[in-house]
């Protein structure tokens, strides 16, 4: 088990630095669109693939973000009766939730987006459609999607293992106090 705690805090590790660069991203982003906003008032210049871009950082983000969310156990829960399980029941409720829908939701988003991310990359797509005239390659944002679903799975096993170790009584487990106490958790 205790491997698998090392393997859990390694996946931790690779999400907070990919976290970290996301985060970097979300102010290129803001310049993007900064500097588009300035382009088509001013100097009446429009930039199709600027444009594009603003929604490809954006959703790009998003995709790497998941898993960061999940780490920091700061996702959205639709359980009603999280509050009132203990911290023996919420693992189980988080073990069963990754078991039986995270990861296998995850590895069938991965396992479609990436054949779509090669259908795009091998017949050189673009963003170009009669919407948009930007030429960004499609395979770039299509890239993002089983990326984001194989850290999001990624994440998920970390969890469980988790969730597997404090059931067994050899490690705690890092619980949100605003399920289980009521109140909001601040770190």
């Amino acid at each position: 088990m205790e491997q698998l705690l090392k393997l859990a805090g390694e996946i931790d590790r690779l999400n907070r630095s990919i976290a970290a660069i996301a985060r970097w991203a979300l102010l290129a982003n803001a310049l993007i669109i900064t500097f588009n906003a300035i382009a088509r008032k001013f100097f009446s210049i429009a930039y199709p693939s600027a444009f594009d871009l603003q929604w490809h950082f954006f959703a790009a983000v998003i995709l790497l973000m998941a898993a960061y969310t999940l780490q920091r156990n700061e996702h959205v829960r639709i359980d009603i009766f999280a509050g009132q399980l203990g911290s023996r029941g919420l693992a189980w409720l988080d073990l069963s939730g990754a078991l039986f829908v995270l990861i296998p939701l995850c590895g069938l988003m991965a396992w479609f987006g990436s054949a779509e991310f090669f259908s795009a990359l091998s017949g050189n797509e673009t963003r170009s459609t009669r919407d948009s005239m930007s030429d960004i390659p499609a395979w770039i944002m299509k890239g993002f999607i089983p990326l984001g679903f194989i850290l999001l799975g990624l994440q998920g096993v970390s969890e469980a293992i988790r969730c597997v170790a404090h059931l067994a009584g050899i490690a705690e487990r890092k619980q949100n106090n605003s399920l289980l106490s009521g109140s909001v958790a601040n770190e």
